[in-house]
């Protein structure tokens, strides 16, 4: 469980103070609204091609009966001519009722030559197409309508044909006039629903015989559609819930590593340096694993090397301040030897001076290790060597030959401009001229030279010392290292480094900060050189 920090920022969300809540949540609100974008468009086109398709059969099952009706073997052409004759004769009959005045014994005689009712005078014409109207509703599951070639009515599969009027002027019987396939969906004014039509004509030869009506409610066709819709809703609903654990454990399986982390951090940031965290993956968050490693590393190192400074130094100052203290002492208890008084104070004021190059040479040592430093080391212009060289050669050229050591400077007639600054330039060659004449003997020799190769500028001060044992080369640059059983400093002179071992500490932080490089070669008994390399400034 991840912990919390009291001084991290607040949130009213929970899933705004979880990075696996916010995966989950935003993947699954994304792929929930693909899904529905998806099953809405899967819908419209299922929904549209049950329609069409259920339009097709209705409209084809249409065409199948009136084919059947119109067949002259079938002999259902007797049945459309005598229930047109009747109707003719209704006509006819009405209108001679309506034409006339009529008398008390014209309507007696009326009634008694009366035929039966017109629904019992048509019923034996009309059975046999009343059995073909509800034989097709059973088999087509539609409510099937005959009417004949005006548009009326003759018998219906399901209600009264007096329920409803003539359906000459519906789109689908105008349309089946001109032998087209004609659905219309509109409300039924017998069941009240929205119910889609088709009709087909019946014919014989050229004559139109009447009309095969077929009706189905929306609702019936749309429940099988629902059905299916449905169908697809709960595996739209499956995957969501798969896609969701899915990515519950994507975000675990990222956010489990991040949550080591963090407890490692805070174990780090409480002093425990030896935490690492284990690396299980190459991706991204392997990647971090193992920047944290490197830093946590690092850091260890780090506080080593300030712990080893600290000690380091602490024993450098202690040394001289010890005795100064010894010398200060005996010279407060009184002495009356004058000489000896003397020589105390002199070893006090040369103590004195020794802890203040060391103070200098430690605040130098800070200074360049912080970013101000880099940043102007990375502004410095570019400058020409010759100059400054052939300057600082005459400025050190007194002090190294009352040394008793040969100083030869052996310097081109030109060299490339490089970007440097030249006072830290001066501190690099005056640390390491001053090495190089501190440990050569008296007789010896030191070279300064400079030359061009592979677009760099070589600097190299050479010395004929007793040189470097090959186990201390890699160590000369630590800061407080001291080759003290290799080479035994000169004590008839006083130098400009403080003997503490920072002097090439120091050159090493100016020449990586000036983007340069420095090497070292040294055989014990013939001496070292130091080459420094400048990248020339183009």
């Amino acid at each position: 469980m991840m912990t919390t920090d009291p001084t991290s920022p607040k949130s009213s969300w929970f899933w705004q103070r979880s990075l696996q809540y916010r995966l989950v949540f935003t993947y699954g609100v994304l792929f929930f609204v693909v899904l529905v974008l998806l099953m809405g468009l899967v819908a419209r086109i299922v929904y549209t091609a049950q329609m069409s398709d259920a339009e097709h059969n209705l409209a084809l099952q249409a065409f199948l009966a009136a084919s059947s009706l119109e067949d002259p073997l079938s002999g259902y052409g007797s049945e459309f001519e005598a229930f047109a004759r009747r109707e003719a004769d209704e006509t006819r009959k009405e209108d001679d009722e309506h034409a006339g005045e009529s008398s008390d014994d014209e309507d007696e005689r009326r009634i008694e030559i009366a035929p039966q009712s017109p629904g019992a005078v048509t019923a034996p014409i009309l059975a046999r197409l009343d059995q073909v109207a509800r034989t097709y509703a059973r088999d087509t599951g539609a409510r099937v309508t005959i009417l004949d070639a005006r548009g009326d009515p003759v018998v219906d599969s399901a209600f009264a044909t007096n329920l409803f009027g003539n359906q000459w002027a519906q789109p689908e019987v105008q349309n089946a006039l001109q032998r087209e396939e004609m659905r219309s969906i509109r409300f039924d004014p017998v069941t009240g629903q929205r119910t889609l039509f088709v009709a087909a004509p019946i014919e014989q030869g050229a004559t139109l015989l009447g009309f095969v009506q077929l009706a189905r409610p929306l609702r019936e066709i749309s429940l099988g559609i629902w059905s299916l819709l449905l169908q697809i809703l709960g595996i739209g609903v499956a995957a969501v819930s798969v896609a969701t654990a899915f990515v519950y454990w994507i975000a675990h399986q990222i956010v489990r590593p991040l949550q080591t982390l963090e407890t490692a951090a805070l174990s780090v940031a409480a002093g425990d340096l030896d935490q690492r965290v284990p690396v299980e993956r190459a991706d991204e968050i392997g990647a971090l694993g193992r920047a944290f490693n490197h830093m946590a590393q690092e850091v260890a190192q780090m506080m080593a090397q300030q712990r080893h400074f600290v000690a380091n130094a602490s024993h450098e100052l202690r040394t001289p301040l010890t005795n100064i203290r010894l010398r200060s002492e005996a010279l407060l208890g009184g002495i009356h030897d004058t000489a000896l008084a003397q020589r105390y104070l002199s070893e006090i004021d040369s103590e004195a001076d020794r802890l203040g190059r060391l103070a200098t040479d430690l605040l130098d040592l800070s200074r360049l290790d912080s970013l101000s430093a880099k940043v102007e080391a990375a502004q410095a212009e570019a400058i020409d060597l010759l100059p400054q060289l052939r300057a600082l050669a005459e400025t050190h050229r007194l002090r190294i030959e009352q040394m008793g050591l040969t100083f030869t400077v052996d310097l081109p007639a030109n060299l490339p401009r490089v970007r440097i600054w030249p006072d830290q330039l001066e501190s690099i060659l005056v640390n390491l001229l001053d090495n190089a004449a501190k440990f050569t003997p008296r007789g010896g020799e030191i070279l300064l030279s400079a030359e061009t190769a592979d677009d760099c500028v070589h600097i190299r001060v050479r010395d004929t010392g007793e040189g470097i044992p090959a186990e201390d080369l890699p160590h000369i640059f630590d800061s407080f290292y001291r080759v003290d059983k290799a080479r035994s400093p000169r004590r008839s002179h006083r130098s400009q480094s403080s003997g503490a071992g920072l002097g090439l500490s120091i050159v090493r932080t100016l020449v990586a900060q000036n983007n340069g490089r420095i090497e070292v070669s040294s055989t014990v008994g013939q001496g070292s050189a130091f080459v420094l390399r400048f990248p020339c400034s183009h």
